[in-house]
């Protein structure tokens, strides 16, 4: 669905049974969002995005020349305030300091450097709210959004080129800069199958492989993409730029997704022991998770995107890789890493190293043939 209109459109966005505007407007939102968005007859086009069942709205916003995607917080967060003999009260700076360590360290098993924590706890670290009354809302505010995993990911990781941008919020909503998504699996169907189709796609490997390479190997432990699907990457540029995720609710350290599978109480077989696409093994014996998921990020990426969607070892929608310009060299090696111990149902090992260097180096070769005099 698209709008181009300003307030009506925001006055019908809800959360927690109240909108956007209302919430800013009844001093209960503070955020450098709030004012474009709530209090000004610029004229914005608002885009519904689909298939985002973790949030109450995804809407991506044309601004003039800028871009981006809005998107509200988790909304089931108990308030940081409270009323002592009918009066409201907040944490004191260090109280509230103190809480945002401890919740982002039980989020990311992780303790954030001071320098972080204290970016997160102002919505302008660089001009702090001295009102305390506006002070005490931005708390507010900032309690739900530091408990969005989305959220928290961006601005925790905000040095990182694999995640979009905050670029401002409002109340329980957050901006996030805007990337061009894959296209879905439904548009690479085999009537679409041509060589400059196949030139993209292989840039689009490329990039897709670098970024699991950064996800793998360049923060404290391995995050976890444990929801897959194409629409949830995007391309900053189509020639010389890079891959993002851009759906952040489902992505986790190892060690939080390790916790998610141990805390499921009994399994009977491998596939009870699952949080999506991150996967474990079952131990029969004891009716137990093992303590460690058996998969990894390549494999699921091979799996369902390079290779698509099966059932019943059927595939019913050809992934980013399946053509008939692609070698059987990278065939075989793809079919390796979606199913690494060649299982019969939902594959559970991780793809190696080694197969990740095979794909790579194949898929640059393509790239660099493709760009030759002596591909036509």
């Amino acid at each position: 669905m698209v709008s181009i209109i300003n307030l009506h459109f925001l006055n019908n966005l809800t959360f927690s049974n109240k909108n956007l505007c209302e919430l800013y407007k009844s001093g209960a939102a503070e955020g450098n969002l709030c004012i474009p968005l709530c209090d000004s007859q610029d004229q914005f086009t608002f885009t519904c995005q689909t298939f985002h069942s973790t949030k109450d709205a995804v809407i991506r916003v044309t601004w003039g020349d800028i871009r981006f995607v809005l998107k509200s917080a988790v909304s089931n967060i108990p308030a940081i305030h409270w009323y002592d003999n009918g009066v409201l009260k907040y944490p004191s700076e260090k109280e509230f300091l103190s809480t945002l360590k401890a919740v982002t360290k039980h989020m990311l098993n992780y303790s954030l450097p001071s320098s972080s924590i204290n970016k997160l706890a102002y919505l302008q670290p660089n001009e702090r709210e001295m009102n305390l009354k506006i002070r005490g809302v931005e708390m507010d505010n900032i309690w739900i959004l530091v408990q969005d995993n989305e959220y928290l990911i961006s601005k925790a990781y905000a040095d990182r080129e694999i995640f979009p941008q905050v670029m401002g919020t409002c109340g329980p909503y957050f901006g996030l800069e805007f990337v061009e998504a894959l296209p879905e699996t439904y548009s690479l169907l085999y009537d679409q199958d041509t060589k400059k189709n196949w030139k993209r796609n292989v840039k689009y490997a490329i990039m897709m492989m670098e970024l699991l390479e950064e996800l793998d190997n360049n923060f404290r432990e391995p995050l976890h993409l444990c929801d897959v699907k194409i629409r949830d990457f995007g391309i900053t540029d189509p020639e010389n730029g890079r891959a993002k995720v851009l759906d952040l609710d489902m992505v986790y350290p190892k060690s939080i997704v390790t916790r998610f599978i141990k805390e499921i109480e009994t399994c009977g077989e491998d596939g009870d022991c699952k949080y999506y696409d991150c996967r474990g093994r079952c131990n029969t014996e004891i009716g137990k998770c093992g303590a460690t998921i058996t998969n990894n990020n390549l494999q699921v990426v091979c799996e369902k995107i390079f290779l698509g969607w099966r059932m019943s070892n059927t595939i019913l929608l050809p992934g980013l890789l399946l053509s008939k310009y692609a070698p059987d060299e990278l065939m075989v090696a793809l079919r390796q890493c979606g199913n690494p111990e060649n299982e019969d149902k939902v594959p559970r090992g991780a793809a190696s190293e080694d197969v990740r260097k095979q794909i790579y180096n194949i898929l640059v070769e393509i790239d660099q043939y493709i760009e030759s005099d002596s591909y036509s």
